[in-house]
Order: structure tokens, then sequence, then C-alpha cells
């Protein structure tokens, strides 16, 4: 059976070669925008845009999701109506789709950021598991919205919605949490970003402020 490996003779021509076709376009894309990210679109897509789209994958259970709903707020209020933040719950293992549901409906009802800040303090501030279905339904009783809460949680729409968000987290491959996809073109996370949710915070500032200049 013949190899597939380069006969050594010819191996540092097809470097060579294989350097000239793959190098230039990751130096570019570094050079282009200021940071630390994944490219996995095209960097001409963000050339002149006006609005920077930060799609957010996120889990309940997740401390630097904990942590980014506050240190996001750094981020709303340099960039205003030029950021447009779309956040999507995802869970794994044993979690139940109780949160996600919660997060859609409550979204409905102008009520997601109240309640996803409450459904992260019971979690992180009370240690209590926010993946039981009483959880949910104390906190729907302290918000008045029990009956909302109850029939969303049958409604096929919202359904749909929970199930959108797994399929989009398996399209972006979102193996950590929480996943940043900004404008469809570049992907940010904690540890592309050195390792905090602070780091990551800066990381996105940079970001996406050379992406609004970039022309």
């Amino acid at each position: 059976m013949e190899s597939c490996r380069v006969p050594s003779a010819n191996k540092i021509l097809f470097f060579l070669i294989a350097s000239c076709l793959i190098l230039p376009s990751f130096v570019l894309a570094e050079d282009k925008i200021k940071g630390k990210y994944e490219v996995i679109g095209s960097i001409e897509k963000l050339k002149n845009a006006k609005q920077v789209e930060m799609i957010e994958f996120f889990n309940y259970s997740c401390g630097h999701c904990y942590k980014f709903l506050e240190t996001s707020k750094k981020l709303h209020q340099k960039f205003k109506d030029k950021l447009y933040h779309k956040k999507y719950p995802i869970f794994w293992g044993e979690q139940t789709a109780l949160p996600a549901k919660a997060f859609y409906i409550t979204d409905e009802l102008g009520l997601e950021g109240k309640f996803t800040q409450e459904l992260f303090d019971t979690n992180f501030k009370l240690h209590i598991n926010i993946f039981q279905p009483r959880v949910i339904q104390r906190l729907s009783q302290h918000y008045k919205i029990e009956q909302e809460i109850r029939e969303g949680m049958k409604s096929p729409t919202i359904e749909a919605k929970v199930n959108e968000s797994l399929t989009l987290a398996k399209t972006y491959k979102a193996n950590e949490t929480p996943t940043i996809i900004l404008n469809k073109v570049l992907k940010v996370t904690p540890s592309i970003s050195g390792g905090t949710t602070e780091m990551m915070t800066e990381n996105l500032e940079l970001i996406i402020g050379d992406i609004l200049g970039y022309n």
C-alpha cells in the first residue's frame, strides 16, 4: 500500500507551496480586525458594518455566563444601538429544557432580563438546582405569570425556539459557554480570549470597535 506522506525529496517544495496558499489569508484576517477570535466566515462581510450582531450561546449553570450578564453592560453602554445582542439558551447532559423554555416565554412577556437574572442568582447565590420544575414555578409565582409559564411549557412554538437554539449551537460548534458569534464571521469564547470573562469582554470591546471602523 502506498503511503499518503509527502516524499522526502519534495517536502521543502510542498511546504513552500502550502505556506503561500494558506498563510496569507490567515495573516490578512489578523491584520484587518484586531483582537483574538476564530474566523468562521468571510472577513470581507464585515466591511462597512453599521451594526454588529452579537449572538451569545449561554447556559444557566455557566459561571462565565453569569459574569457576562454584568460585564456585557459595558459593551451596550459603549456601542449602544450599534450592538444587537441576541441570546440563545442551551443545555446539555442531564439538564432539562425548563430554563430555556422559561427564557423564551418571559422574552415574549418582556420579562426575560429580570427572569434570567433571578435564575442565575438562584443557581449561584442560593445554590439551588434551577433545572427543577418547582424552581421555575416559584419564580413564575413571584412575577405573577404562572398561567403563561404553564401554557408556554406545552407550546409547540416555544419548543421550536428551544430546538432552534440547540441546532444553531451545533452549527457554530458552541462547545463552551458563553460562545459569541459576531456578524456570523468571528467566534469568541473565554478560552480564545485568555480564560476569564473580563478578558473576553475586553477582547469583544476591541473587536467590535474595529469592526465598526473597518472600511
